[in-house]
């Protein structure tokens, strides 16, 4: 439960020699920056370095012509790959004009293609109607207006008989409309317009048949052929284009993120009278060396180092540290933040107590193996995080699956391997039984303090860790909480339950009310165990008052979070409660219909159970046991590097 060591580094030096540290910070890939000022208490005589970032306009530049033309952007190696500021303008300058031509030959093949199956669409529509259209169009007394109607609308043409203008000639017709034509007299337009609106009439824009729609549409099938051919052709030379140059164009858009990335170091820098400049930041312990090395090789550099232990008070950013077996769980320490650097790292907790209580709550012998699967393919295939997470959680759900004796919700599958490996008839735990389901809930619970006193441990681990000795002694999570509330369940466990006497008045007063009393003064005796002078109460009688209702509050939630956990209990016999829904379902339908709602029923339970049971994990974790020990206001770790996005 450690988080990796970390030093800060101090580089001072000339202003001239900036961007050849620059380059050897960004290119390290560990030099995390900070803001100079947060490390130095006078600063009245430095200032910001002027700097125009001079990358930014032409990588904006290049990545709008490559997304433009769909060029896949990857990272590649560029170490060695050091060009000019002018070299890279003018490169991005030809490519996105190369670039650019081509996007334009595809666009405008492309919209040729799109006008001729559109006018073929278009002109079908009029086949049956014998005249050239941009005759019509171009009449002087009336005009003509092409589109559809719908056969409703057209059976209450009759009713403006009387109107020897309201006319429309069908050319043909699909299931609910009819395609054809109006013509209206230039000064009756208005008039005539308003009714077809009226009536729904849905114009379409027909223009450049020169000739008869039947003749048009016939040249047009005619002419589609070439112009798709001619797209094709001007896509072949953009594909051309991007294969032949896709390992130039790679390397200078990488270089370009690179040292558009880099001013970001360049910005956090400070300058003294424009002569000097000094630079702060955060390095990994296993990598100082390293670059240490390469800084010194730059003439009037200067480079001092200290531990992040000796630098708390600027909060040193943190490098989770873990094992492959815990380290998908750093998905869930992250989410709910990171933690200080003298902090513990609770990865590995939760990745026991998760798994653990998500096997217990989803015992299943074979949904554990599908989630597993499901997991597994989940992270290779679409990379997701909680996948990784899916895998062993299956596993425990498979392994309490053979405790409770389920498999796909068969309750009874596995009794021959009982009867052969321990020689029972039948599986031992049958969870649905009354005096089971009692073990079960009162085991759920047995395994919440457990948990609880655990965390409460870690807590004071932790207290210590960040030199906090009275909140380790006398905090709700310390010792003193520890004692009383270890105290009080072991007294009624033992008095209630086990019929052992140990509420004897010693213990009463020593293990319950002592700790009790002095988590009710914890204020001022934390204060008083860390060394502060203002350890006292501003009024006592008001501190008093406010601390007895804090205390009802503290036992309350030493009590709610106790109860929380008979969630666990209560999952174990709703996967067994739901599982026998399905089956009376599908013995109630028999024959082929039985397998049918067996199979499905367990998709169902399987997916929606998962998801539950999942959530409700986290949330024990989160507010259950996060809450005991873990703060988790630090900073990750952030080093200057550029990142594939799958990586």
């Amino acid at each position: 439960m450690a988080v990796a060591d970390i030093k800060l580094i101090s580089i001072v030096g000339l202003t001239k020699y900036l961007n050849n540290v620059v380059d050897i910070l960004g290119k390290s890939k560990v030099f995390h920056p900070d803001e100079v000022a947060e490390f130095y208490s006078d600063t009245k005589n430095f200032q910001h370095i002027p700097n125009k970032n001079n990358y930014a306009e032409i990588l904006g530049e290049l990545k709008a012509s490559l997304e433009a033309a769909k060029f896949p952007l990857s990272y590649v190696d560029v170490d060695d790959f050091n060009p000019t500021d002018d070299v890279l303008k003018v490169y991005v300058n030809k490519v996105s004009q190369e670039i650019g031509a081509l996007i334009d030959d595809v666009a405008h093949a492309r919209m040729k293609v799109n006008e001729c199956k559109q006018n073929i669409l278009q002109s079908e529509h009029f086949i049956g109607l014998d005249v050239k259209i941009e005759s019509l169009l171009t009449c002087k007394y009336v005009k003509a207006y092409f589109g559809r109607l719908p056969k409703s609308s057209y059976n209450k043409l009759s009713n403006y008989e009387n109107n020897p203008f309201v006319n429309f000639f069908v050319c043909s017709e699909e299931a609910n409309y009819l395609w054809g034509v109006y013509i209206t007299p230039l000064n009756k337009e208005k008039d005539i317009n308003r009714i077809f609106s009226g009536l729904y009439f849905e114009q379409c824009d027909i223009t450049g048949l020169e000739d008869t729609p039947e003749n048009f549409h016939q040249k047009l099938i005619y002419d589609l052929p070439s112009y798709e051919s001619k797209l094709k052709i001007a896509e072949g030379r953009l594909e051309k284009y991007k294969a032949d140059n896709k390992e130039s164009i790679l390397k200078y858009y990488t270089k370009l993120e690179e040292l558009n990335l880099f001013s970001v170091i360049k910005g956090k820098a400070l300058q003294h009278k424009k002569q000097g400049f000094c630079i702060v930041g955060w390095v990994p312990d296993k990598d100082v060396e390293g670059l240490v090395k390469n800084l010194n090789g730059i003439e009037s550099i200067e480079v001092e180092l200290s531990n992040g232990k000796e630098e708390l008070r600027h909060s040193p950013p943190v490098k989770l540290k873990n094992n492959f077996l815990t380290k998908p769980f750093e998905f869930y320490t992250e989410m709910f933040g990171t933690p200080r650097y003298n902090e513990i790292d609770p990865t590995p907790f939760v990745a026991l107590t998760y798994v653990v209580l998500f096997g217990i709550m989803f015992a299943d012998l074979g949904h554990g193996i599908v989630l597993s699967i499901a997991g597994f393919l989940m992270w290779k295939l679409k990379k997701m995080a909680i996948g990784k997470i899916l895998v062993p959680c299956g596993i425990t759900s498979a392994l309490f699956g053979c405790v409770f004796g389920s498999v796909f919700g068969y309750e009874h599958l596995l009794d021959p391997i009982y009867n052969a490996l321990f020689g029972l008839e039948e599986k031992p735990i049958e969870v649905m039984e009354p005096s089971m389901t009692n073990t079960i809930i009162y085991s759920a619970v047995g395994i919440g303090i457990t948990l609880l006193i655990v965390a409460m441990i870690l807590g004071v681990y932790s207290s210590f860790k960040q030199k906090n000795i009275g909140e380790a002694i006398f905090g709700v999570n310390g010792i003193c909480g520890i004692v009383f509330y270890g105290a009080l369940v072991a007294g009624i466990v033992c008095q209630l339950l086990l019929g052992i006497p140990v509420l004897t008045l010693p213990y009463v007063l020593l293990l319950i009310i002592l700790p009790l009393l002095l988590l009710y003064l914890r204020e001022p005796l934390i204060k008083l165990a860390n060394g502060n002078k203002n350890w006292k109460p501003e009024k006592w009688g008001e501190f008093l008052v406010d601390n007895f209702f804090e205390l009802f509050e503290v036992l309350l939630s030493y009590v709610t979070n106790t109860m929380s956990f008979l969630r666990v209990g209560a999952f174990v016999l709703v996967h067994a409660g739901m599982m026998q829904v399905v089956f009376v379902l599908a013995e109630m339908c028999g024959g082929p219909a039985y397998w049918v709602i067996v199979v499905l029923g367990n998709f169902f339970v399987l997916g929606l159970e998962a998801l539950l049971v999942a959530i409700q994990v986290l949330r024990l974790e989160y507010y259950e046991m996060f809450s005991r020990f873990y703060i988790g206001d630090g900073r990750p770790y952030e080093p200057i590097r550029l990142q594939n996005k799958n990586s």
